[in-house]
Parts: C-alpha cells; structure tokens; sequence
C-alpha cells in the first residue's frame, strides 16, 4: 500500500515533576505501569468521557501526551484539573512539532517520533517530525483515514464517545483498566463492569446515513443516533433493545463497535 499522510492539528503536551508517574496513573483510564505507550481516557467523575490522548513515556521519565481532539490549553486543564500540592508541570509543546498521521507503510523521518496506532481500522502512525520536515509519502484528506474507521467498526473520540457517553458504550473497552486501581471514574468503570448495566451500545451501521441523523421507530420513537458516517455506512449509538440485522429507518443495524488493543 501507498505511504499516506494527513495533516492533524493535533495538541502536543509534556508532562513533567517528581509526582508525574504517579499523578497521571491516579487520573487517567490507563495503567502505565509496565508500558512505554499507551491510549488512555480521561473521565469524570461520573465516568463520561472528557478527552482521548496517546500517552507516550520518554528516556527522561516526562510523559508526552498527544491529543487529536482538544486544543494544548484545553487539554492541560484537563491533565491538571486535580493538581493540588503534586510536582507536575504541562508544558505545550505543540508548536515544536509538524503533526501527521500516515498510513500505507512506516513512516521514517530523521528526528521523528513515530507512534502505531489502531484507531483507524487500518495500519496507521502518529507521526510527530520536527519543524520544516517534509510530510513522508503522498499527502491525503484525514477523510480518507475517518472513512476506512468508520467501514472498519472503530469508534473515535468525541465523534462517537463524548462527554455524554461512558466507554463501554463506544467499544472502547480496550483504553480501560480494571485493575489498575483507584483513578477519576474508576468506581464507575467497575460498577459497569460488575452489574454490565448499559442502555446504549455503539452499532455499524448501513444505509441512507449522516451524522446527526435519528433513527426511529415506526411508532416514532428516538432508538438511536447516527455519530460517525461516510457514504453508506457509519456508526450510531442505539439502544441495546435493538438487534443486529434489524432495520429502522431505512438503515439496518450492525455489529457492535470496538477499538481493537494496541
């Protein structure tokens, strides 16, 4: 396949202090413990999701953060927001950075950082080069990435999974620890694994579809809605009374959604 690369405006965050390990195990969905990168969630505390970041631990024992959704300033407020007595410094570094994302083959760009990814359905990088480096293969609409996930079943946030939803809606159980321990949104978490009391799930979906779109019933009742659509096909979020295979709307309900594990 063709190397291709999408430009992402995309936040860049270091984080850094004596507390920094420790402080951002008890905060986000991931356990960093035994991993060098990793996707985390960042939740309230009533489990909904407020950002997505890719969590990278470098030689120096910072954590670089990269967030393809939330701006740097919105993002450190999310990191910091129980900042109290911690040593732990955010640092926007997003300006030092051209941010891509390739797919096709492994990007190889000199002073690169390059990081895989499976949040597109397909073989992808996060790739962070330094200021002026080319872009590595041909250039590309991040559009086409978003329609390979969305054909591929796999969820995005906050397209699909926001601050309404709680993961284990959107398929991304794989960005969750159960083990871990305590961290924002950890007592829900493991109330919804425990007692698996979900209303909503997250669906492939065919048909007449765009984002935004109601599907409702013959009697006119709200079952679900389109989150994520490209052509006929997209990803809606339904209510679990709705099996696979039916048709409402015109649009006919598919497997569920899920972010595979890194």
């Amino acid at each position: 396949m063709t190397l291709r690369s999408a430009l992402v405006d995309a936040a860049v965050v270091r984080v850094t202090g004596e507390d920094t390990a420790a402080f951002l195990q008890g905060q986000c969905s991931a356990d960093l413990r035994a991993v060098a990168l990793t996707d985390a969630l960042w939740l309230n505390r009533k489990g909904r999701v407020l950002a997505h970041t890719v969590i990278a631990k470098e030689a120096d024992g910072s954590f670089l953060l990269l967030c393809p959704h939330l701006g740097a300033t919105e993002l450190i407020a999310v990191v910091t927001a129980n900042v109290i007595a911690d040593d732990v410094v955010a640092t926007d570094e997003s300006a030092l950075w051209q941010k891509w994302v390739s797919w096709g083959a492994s990007p190889a760009i000199a002073g690169a950082k390059v990081f895989a990814t499976k949040r597109y359905g397909v073989a992808a990088w996060d790739v962070l080069a330094p200021i002026g480096a080319v872009a590595p293969g041909e250039l590309a609409p991040l559009a086409k990435l978003a329609a390979y996930r969305i054909a591929a079943g796999v969820p995005a946030v906050p397209a699909d999974c926001g601050a309404n939803e709680f993961p284990q809606e959107c398929g991304l159980n794989a960005w969750v620890s159960y083990t871990k321990g305590c961290y924002l949104g950890q007592e829900v978490m493991a109330r919804i694994q425990s007692m698996g009391s979900l209303r909503r799930i997250l669906r492939r979906v065919s048909g007449p579809v765009s984002v935004g779109q109601e599907l409702k019933t013959p009697e006119g009742k709200v079952a679900g809605t389109v989150r994520s659509a490209a052509g006929d096909v997209g990803l809606a979020l339904v209510s679990v009374d709705l099996p696979e295979g039916s048709v409402i709307s015109e649009v006919r309900i598919g497997a569920p959604a899920l972010m595979p594990a890194r």
